[in-house]
């Protein structure tokens, strides 16, 4: 994509010449690849049964959502509003870097039915172990759903 924006600019002459003339990038074999939840796979997911129930709610959650554990965990109640079907938050990972670090999302049936009732304003919605806990109830929830990929939190921001 950069190479693209280079060459475009080489084209209309707002640059001379394209640094990267000569420049290859080598695609590592070895590298670690990321698994990734198919359609089937979330829905196999979220048909097995698993004790763990605010792990389970909130890996949902961030399926639908596309958001990361550090935020997941943070979410109280009043960042939702109920009668406008959204929720607001500052996102962790860009909070005071970026003017943009406010997300707000609209909220489906489904996630709605994830957060559930209005508790107390400043009650979490969800109550997460750490996040090593988390992992370790993800990795037992996902071997019972006989789904033989190494599924990590952050892999509910990306899908097949």
């Amino acid at each position: 994509r950069f190479k693209k924006v280079i060459n475009s600019a080489v084209d209309k002459t707002i640059i001379l010449k394209s640094p990267c003339n000569g420049i290859r990038c080598l695609v590592d074999e070895n590298s670690l690849k990321k698994d990734v939840l198919s359609l089937e796979e979330i829905q196999q997911l979220a048909q097995t049964p698993y004790q763990n129930t605010e792990v389970r709610r909130a890996f949902l959650f961030c399926l639908y959502a596309g958001l990361r554990y550090c935020d997941v965990v943070d979410l109280k109640y009043s960042n939702v509003d109920y009668s406008g079907k959204l929720i607001k938050f500052e996102q962790s990972k860009t909070k005071g870097h970026s003017k943009n670090s406010i997300l707000v999302i609209p909220l489906s049936q489904t996630l709605m039915n994830f957060i559930g009732e209005k508790l107390k304003k400043d009650d979490y919605i969800f109550h997460l172990p750490s996040h090593t806990g988390c992992l370790k109830a993800l990795r037992t929830w996902v071997k019972r759903a006989r789904i033989d990929k190494h599924i990590t939190l952050h892999c509910a921001r990306h899908k097949k």
